[in-house]
């Protein structure tokens, strides 16, 4: 546990965050972070922002898998995509 001041910067509040937590995290400077609260906890969480998965990423079983599926109920996709 660690012991932050928070400090006025402009019209926010803000804190630091140590160099070895952002090293452990593999964040830097202009890292993106989730900010959350919860009010019932009395707390404040940040965490890096999770990467989305590019679809490059998907296994060629899925990939095959999404394909036939897509083929086979082509008809019903578009008739449920115009609802």
């Amino acid at each position: 546990m660690l012991i932050q001041k928070l400090y006025k910067n402009g019209n926010s509040v803000a804190v630091t965050i140590p160099k070895e937590y952002l090293n452990n995290l593999n964040l830097e400077e202009g890292s993106e972070v989730v900010v959350e609260q919860d009010p019932e906890a009395g707390s404040i969480t940040i965490s890096r922002k999770k990467k989305v998965k590019p679809a490059s990423k998907l296994s060629p079983a899925f990939l095959k898998w999404l394909n036939a599926f897509n083929k086979q109920y082509e008809s019903a996709l578009k008739e449920l995509a115009k609802r």
